[in-house]
């Protein structure tokens, strides 16, 4: 299944530099919005990069492309991912919003050629994170979580910021631990819930 299958999707790649490309797709999609977002994201992977000597450069580009699967409608990625043979966990078929982290790392894949197995990784499972994470996991899932496209600061946002202070790992788990003594997820993924076990047993 093509991307050119879904004629309401705008691709332009003509500009030489790729973060023009992949910003001018946001646009494009009138994904204002979300470019904001990402670009945000993008920033501070890059800072956590710094902290965790973590390769910027790739930090950067995960943070920008993990939600450029915003430009294509949640009903059509169910299709989309099957298409690609990606089981649908339960927590996507009742919010298949949830397959956007994949539908980005298919994108990043197909459509802006990253190859880089770290930045499609961290792409993959920045909504959820997943067990054995990589540090590139688990920066931008932190990064996604503590730059989010609300007003103002999350109200996780000081225990999970003083977590990175410690380890990546420790502020993952602050952050889970929160979401689910909250009740804050209403059916939590699989993978979120492995990568809690994994954390709390390392």
């Amino acid at each position: 299944m093509d991307i050119n299958s879904f004629d309401y999707i705008k691709i332009d790649l003509s500009n030489e530099l790729l973060i023009n490309n992949i910003e001018k797709t946001y646009c494009l999609n009138n994904k204002h919005k979300t470019l904001e977002h990402v670009k945000k994201v993008a920033k501070t992977n890059m800072e956590i990069a710094k902290q965790y000597n973590l390769d910027e450069e790739k930090c950067y580009l995960a943070g920008l492309l993990h939600d450029i699967s915003a430009i294509m409608k949640p009903n059509d990625m169910v299709d989309y991912v099957q298409f690609y043979g990606i089981d649908l966990d339960e927590s996507e078929k009742k919010f298949p919003f949830l397959l956007h982290q994949q539908v980005s790392r298919i994108f990043a894949k197909d459509i802006f050629i990253i190859n880089d197995l770290n930045i499609l990784s961290a792409i993959e499972c920045h909504t959820t994170l997943k067990s054995a994470p990589s540090k590139y996991d688990m920066a931008l899932f932190v990064a996604d979580k503590i730059s989010w496209d609300q007003v103002g600061l999350p109200p996780f946002y000081d225990s999970v910021y003083a977590a990175l202070s410690i380890s990546l790992e420790f502020a993952c788990l602050q952050y889970i631990n929160y979401m689910l003594e909250k009740s804050l997820i209403l059916h939590p993924h699989k993978w979120f819930l492995e990568a809690k076990q994994f954390l709390e047993t390392t």
